[in-house]
Parts: C-alpha cells; sequence; structure tokens
C-alpha cells in the first residue's frame, strides 16, 4: 500500500474519533435522522445502521432497529452486515490501485488477456468495470463483473480474499470485516488461506452479523436462511458502517488513489450511468458517486458521496428495503430511491 503505517493509523483515528459537535451544529443531522427514523418504520426495515463523513471525518453514526429481532438486539454503527454489490467500489479500488496504478494492465486491456477462460468476445476490464458490453450498451450485472476476479487474481498474485484482506482490510484497520461469510464454513476451501487466529476472529465478526429478513405485505419481518456467500469481485464482503467510513476516508484522502485515478474512476465511460467501479451523475449541479447492494429478502446498502463537498453517507440494512422496488438502482437513477432524495435535498442544496 502506498500509505505508510503511521498514516494509515492516522486515518483509523480521525475516523475512530467519533461524530464531531461543530459539524452536527453546521450540518441538518437532526433533521436527517427523524427523516431515516420515519422511512426506517416506513420501509419496514427491521435493523439499519448509518454514517456520514465529512471531510474524513465520521460527523454522525447511529443504529436504528434491531440486528436480530428475535433476541431484541440493537442494530448499531458497530453491526457487521453483507454488503452485497458494494464489494464492487472496493474491488475496483483495488484493482486501479494495485494493478492500473502500478502500470501492471491498463484498463483497455481485454479480460481475455488476463483470463483465458473468459469469452472471446473483446469485452475490456474498463467495461466490466463499468457495466458496458463492447458495443457500448449499459446493463447492470453483477455476475459478469466478478468476472475481474480471475484478472485480480492474476494481476496481484494469490486469492482473491487474501488480496482483499492483506490490502485493504488489514492495512485500513477495518478490523470487523470480513472476505466472505463462507470463511465461518468448515468446508468452504478458502478457509486454508488464513490463519487459525485470524479465523477465529473472523468466526467472532460474523457470529454477530445482522440477521437477514424478508419482510412481508403486512410489514413483519420473516427471518431469511442462513447467509454464508462466498468473495468474488462482485459480492460477498461483510462489514461495518464504521470499517466502510475507513475505506472512506482512505479514498478520499488519497492513500488508496491518486487523485487522478480516483477522478478517474468517478467520470462516466461512454453514455452510460458508471464510471469505474462507481455511478456517477449530476444532481444539483455537483457530481454524486455512488453505489448500492442488494440480496433479495435478506439485505441491502447503499453508498452516496458528494466529492465537491467531501461529504459521504452510508446505509447497511438487513432486509432489502434500502433498494428494493420500486427503488431499482440498476437502472442508474438514484434519485428515485427515498433515502437518496431525503439525503440529496438536505445536504446538496
Amino acid at each position: 500500500m502506498r500509505a505508510t503505517i503511521a498514516v494509515l493509523f492516522a486515518v483509523f483515528t480521525v475516523v475512530a474519533l467519533g461524530p464531531s459537535s461543530a459539524a452536527q451544529r453546521s450540518l441538518p443531522i437532526s433533521l436527517f435522522e427523524r427523516y431515516v427514523e420515519s422511512l426506517h418504520r416506513q420501509t419496514g426495515i427491521p435493523g439499519l445502521s448509518a454514517a456520514i463523513l465529512q471531510n474524513g471525518r465520521l460527523v454522525w453514526e447511529k443504529g436504528f432497529g434491531y440486528q436480530d429481532v428475535a433476541g431484541l438486539v440493537a442494530a448499531t454503527p458497530d453491526t457487521p452486515y453483507p454488503i452485497a454489490d458494494l464489494t464492487q467500489t472496493l474491488s475496483a479500488t483495488l484493482l486501479l490501485h494495485r494493478c492500473a496504478e502500478r502500470s501492471h494492465l491498463e484498463i483497455g486491456d481485454k479480460v481475455r488477456r488476463w483470463d483465458p477462460n473468459h469469452a472471446d468476445d473483446g469485452t475490456t476490464i474498463a467495461q466490466l468495470l463499468s457495466n458496458t458490453s463492447p458495443l457500448g450498451a449499459f446493463n447492470y450485472d453483477a455476475a459478469r463483473f466478478s468476472g475481474l476476479t480471475p484478472v485480480l487474481e492474476q494481476c496481484v498474485g494469490g486469492a482473491y480474499p487474501r488480496l482483499v484482506a492483506d490490502e485493504l482490510l488489514e492495512p485500513l484497520g477495518m478490523s470487523r470485516s470480513v472476505p466472505g461469510a463462507d470463511l465461518d464454513d468448515p468446508l468452504s476451501p478458502n478457509r486454508r488461506l488464513f490463519s487459525a487466529g485470524t479465523l477465529d476472529r473472523y468466526s467472532a465478526v460474523l457470529s454477530q452479523a445482522a440477521v437477514p429478513y424478508r419482510v412481508d405485505d403486512r410489514g413483519r419481518p420473516i427471518r431469511s436462511g442462513v447467509f454464508s456467500e462466498g468473495l468474488d469481485a462482485s459480492t460477498g464482503i461483510v462489514s461495518t458502517v464504521r470499517d466502510l467510513a475507513r475505506f472512506d476516508a482512505a479514498l478520499d484522502d488519497g492513500f488508496l488513489l491518486d487523485p487522478a485515478t480516483r477522478s478517474s474512476a468517478w467520470t462516466r465511460v461512454g453514455a452510460g450511468p458508471m464510471g469505474l467501479g462507481w455511478f456517477v451523475q449530476g444532481e444539483r449541479d455537483e457530481r454524486v458517486v455512488w453505489h448500492f447492494g442488494l440480496e433479495r429478502d435478506a439485505y441491502s446498502s447503499l453508498v452516496i458521496k458528494v466529492p465537491a463537498r467531501r461529504l459521504t453517507l452510508i446505509l447497511l440494512a438487513n432486509s432489502d428495503g434500502l433498494v428494493r422496488p420500486p427503488y431499482d438502482l440498476s437502472n442508474g437513477r438514484l434519485a428515485s430511491n427515498l433515502f437518496a432524495s431525503v439525503f440529496l435535498t438536505l445536504f446538496v442544496t
């Protein structure tokens, strides 16, 4: 990693200090909190964790409802959730930092150059990152994005869960994050990648993860099945809003990507709504970058960034209520989401 241990520790310390009272006075935090509480109840989400960062500092965090309804265990900013498609933002960052910035690959390279098993259709790395076809058509497809997994493994060297742990989670102090829920499964082949002590730590985090729920037509939460998804470039990381805040601060402060690389990632590719691993759109004369995660009847997540203001919202939930229909975010229309609309209305004027 580019940052020294001392610098990374500084990032960890700044984020971990907690909300700033000055920031709370200058931002409409209290009003936003009331709106989120109302939307949390309206959507029937059992448990929701939220955080806002400004200038690399955590200025607000809160848990709503329960991470475990039956046990009456409250959701908190430290509650772990599978973040689903939000994994793509970390994967894109890792690829750009470890491969593109070090000139190991070009994002215009054909995927097949790095993965001979990939279809010989001319698809480039940039097209996978932006969910576009060789003909330039946009189609959000998480399974297709996962085709970057062997590219990263070939470029950086090593199995992907270990790369994520070594290059992101450990250096950034994301101690409540796990590179795949399958690491708690004794039969998972990925367990061989980690020491017994590390597996014990991951198991402890996963034992405290939010229980997944589906919400019926009457708004009642019904526990879903056991969630033990493995990790690829598209999905699988388990994390908390506090840990994602550490990643966000390091990204904004230039410790993970050079400013020019980050700007490229946050610029649309062709006519589609995505840059390199992020959705990009204009909102109230501001550039907004964002991404979402969805596991039907289980989990949902949403991150919204306003780069010019160095402002970020992070939301994680243990149902699909953040982004399920009518909030179809796969088409790149963030304003259709009520949580996003309230945030942009209050904070981007």
